[in-house]
């Protein structure tokens, strides 16, 4: 007699087995006393629940199936099954191979008979119960938990204490991360790229709560978390105001948000970082073309050495990038250090602040709504097609809010530049930061590149055509 001695734990959080070490000396013990050889299979720190693969139960079914075990040994019939379907099917399988479970804590079922198997069934169902209704209890606490605006567990979130209820801070009382935080938000929507702001918090020490360097995917992680604002979230949705402090203004993460949104975004195209000051940013100059300058190389020069040139796709216009970007960067500095620079920060006429309490407390109210909604349907106060009208309504409603808030939250790129003492000294400090001369640049009007005059061999600055946003 052979039997095949199975053991599972669903979560080892120690990592150390205890749990399965348990299992199999009790299973080992049961075959000893009953005379039977052993073969082990096992499954560590893996859940039944989900029919997700289990190596072992696949290794254990399969000898089953082959004849080599004459029955299967576990500690209870839950370690076996937890998932209906895997239940039915493992049923099936012990059934025909004419194996036998034989728990150590539970009645032995014999999977030739069909009260065996109705048996097995039965108490498997108590056990599919069992972990469905500890679901119920978690998902009601999670949401309870969320409805009265404290953090949720899991990882620590950057910037926050452990259990997410404050700041983190160092033994002086100052909060590093949090600042790295506000800064990232800050560069962000200043122009700075995903890729840029995680080469800052790399230079700057910082790591990411998983340990790992920071990238371009971790910082839009980072920045589209709304606990950053002090909003609490449940399965996706927003609840409402957490009980922790917000690291930034709520105007700031939805103008975040909108920009990491926006259809136009596309940072694939030319790499995870920009090298050269034009590539898609300057545009053709040529009459009716006005497509996006990219930066290529060519060879085809007198001296035989390769130089660098921006190179229109739609109609192949190419202009030797140095002296236009030398072009470009004069022109900017000159305007910068103007006396009138500070117009450059005028507000339009007809442009007004967003009322942004009004509007958070305008969200909240229709949040409240939206629930009152959910409660008059549960009444049969609403059908099923009033219900949705009215989810519908809300939800065009909160949209509208999130992009007043997120215009609201938009910092205009030119503000660090123009209040410096020396605006024209702070634009030359960034010579080379790709992707804050660029936002500057965009922020200031667009650069056209024309066509060099018939058989002109020097370069004229006068083919750097500027088109300014703002009369200059």
């Amino acid at each position: 007699m052979v039997a095949g001695v199975y053991f599972r734990i669903s979560l080892d959080r120690a990592g150390e087995g205890l749990g399965i070490e348990r299992q199999r000396e009790d299973g080992l013990a049961l075959a000893a006393r009953r005379g039977w050889a052993t073969r082990e299979f096992s499954d560590n720190d893996i859940s039944a629940t989900h029919g997700k693969f289990r190596p072992g139960y696949a290794a254990l079914m399969a000898a089953a199936k082959a004849g080599e075990i004459d029955c299967i040994i576990v500690f209870h019939t839950s370690r076996l099954w937890r998932n209906r379907r895997e239940r039915a099917e493992g049923i099936e399988i012990l059934k025909e191979a004419r194996v036998s479970v034989v728990p150590v804590k539970g009645p032995e079922l014999d999977m030739t008979t069909a009260y065996g198997r109705g048996m097995a069934g039965m108490i498997g169902e108590f056990d599919t119960m069992e972990v469905e209704v500890k679901s119920e209890r978690q998902r009601r606490k999670a949401l309870q938990r969320a409805q009265s605006g404290r953090p949720n567990g899991g990882r620590r979130a950057f910037g926050y204490s452990a259990d997410g209820t404050a700041l983190r801070t160092d033994e002086d009382g100052s909060s590093p991360e949090a600042d790295a935080v506000r800064q990232a938000y800050t560069s962000f929507l200043a122009g700075r790229t995903l890729s840029g702001i995680a080469a800052d918090l790399n230079a700057g020490g910082f790591r990411t709560t998983a340990d790992g360097p920071w990238l371009h995917n971790s910082v839009r992680v980072l920045l589209i978390n709304p606990r950053n604002a002090g909003i609490r979230t449940h399965n996706g949705k927003e609840i409402g105001k957490g009980l922790w402090p917000a690291i930034v203004p709520e105007t700031t993460f939805r103008a975040a948000v909108v920009k990491l949104s926006e259809s136009s975004r596309r940072t694939n195209n030319v790499g995870a970082a920009r090298k050269w000051l034009g590539t898609r940013l300057y545009r053709c100059g040529r009459p009716g073309c006005d497509g996006l300058m990219v930066c290529t190389y060519r060879a085809k020069y007198a001296d035989g050495r390769p130089r660098r040139v921006y190179r229109c796709p739609a109609c192949y216009l190419s202009r030797l990038a140095d002296p236009v970007d030398m072009t470009v960067r004069r022109i900017v500095e000159e305007r910068l250090g103007r006396d009138d620079v500070a117009d450059l920060l005028t507000v339009d006429a007809g442009d007004q602040a967003e009322d942004v309490e009004g509007l958070q407390d305008e969200a909240l109210a229709l949040r409240q709504r939206r629930a009152s909604a959910v409660k008059m349907w549960a009444r049969g106060v609403l059908d099923d097609q009033e219900l949705e009208t009215v989810k519908q309504e809300i939800a065009d409603q909160l949209a509208e809010i999130q992009v007043k808030l997120a215009d609201a939250g938009r910092e205009n790129v030119l503000v660090p530049i123009v209040g410096a003492e020396d605006p024209p000294a702070e634009w030359r400090k960034l010579e080379g930061i790709i992707d804050r001369e660029q936002a500057i640049i965009k922020a200031l009007g667009v650069v056209r590149l024309l066509p060099p005059p018939v058989g002109r061999r020097t370069f004229d600055p006068e083919t750097v055509g500027f088109g300014w946003h703002r009369k200059r």
